[in-house]
């Protein structure tokens, strides 16, 4: 299967990791709030830093990744960044079948692993704005650079259903140099582990990405898309994540909505 490339040739170890990184302060995209399923957002001023984990249920070494990011969230609050946490399948035959992962999620990271600079795959991995970067293991901090401006301005509006969600939206100023890609996410996510390296352990998650795909807009600028969402996805714990990109997947603005009430 292509996305094995790296691990094939050379997967590095999968050491626990105690440093925590900090993340600088920035603005980012617009939220609003609303008690019904529908509610609408505007791409922030600023473009919030992306921080991709690829973790797994299955790999020893991820709790603590998996615990960072659920704190990193705890503590800021203010839109400066966007978490996704995506769980990988690779690691599913060492003894227990990770519910959260997708076939799907191990290619980007192969992909991003590929035009990031990266030596390879391996879990836990982080992602930002892109790049790998471990600076996190050592208490560096890689979100610490002032947020630049965006040069993407999107509007956001969105209707979720017991299984789905509806979203549209406009690009203020189409371009065809513009990709557009959603993530939908769940938050307070709890698994008993029962084989497997952490066997016996209670896994909490948060930010696990439960849909994700490209967006495309018409020569208008305008986009309308339904996402199919797990079933049992309690969409109370959801939010919906649209990151505008360049072509070489640098972002250029984002949105988050979070009001699935």
């Amino acid at each position: 299967m292509p996305y094995f490339w790296s691990v094939a040739m050379r997967l590095p170890s999968r050491r626990a990791f105690a440093a925590f990184a900090g993340i600088g302060a920035a603005l980012a995209s617009a939220f609003t709030f609303a008690a019904t399923g529908q509610c609408d957002a505007t791409s922030g001023a600023t473009v919030p830093v992306i921080v991709e984990l690829y973790t797994s249920e299955g790999c020893n070494s991820c709790p603590p990744a998996d615990r960072w990011l659920s704190k990193t969230l705890a503590e800021r609050k203010d839109g400066s960044f966007i978490a996704l946490a995506y769980h990988v399948d690779y690691w599913d035959y060492i003894g227990w079948k990770d519910a959260f992962a997708q076939p799907a999620f191990a290619q980007r990271q192969g992909a991003l692993a590929r035009a990031g600079g990266a030596s390879g795959v391996y879990t836990p991995q982080f992602f930002v704005n892109g790049r790998d970067d471990r600076s996190w293991t050592r208490g560096a901090s890689a979100f610490s650079a002032k947020a630049p401006a965006a040069t993407v301005k999107f509007s956001l509006m969105t209707s979720w259903g017991a299984d789905s969600v509806d979203f549209s939206g406009k690009l203020a100023e189409p371009s065809a140099n513009v990709r557009l890609r959603y993530a939908v996410t769940e938050n307070g996510l709890v698994t008993a582990v029962k084989a497997g390296e952490n066997r016996g352990e209670t896994l909490r998650h948060d930010a696990v990405v439960r849909a994700h795909g490209p967006v495309m807009a018409d020569a208008a600028g305008a986009f309308k898309l339904n996402v199919r969402l797990p079933r049992e996805m309690r969409r109370t714990a959801g939010q919906l994540h649209v990151i505008a990109e360049d072509a070489a997947g640098k972002p250029l603005a984002a949105a988050t909505i979070s009001c699935a009430g």
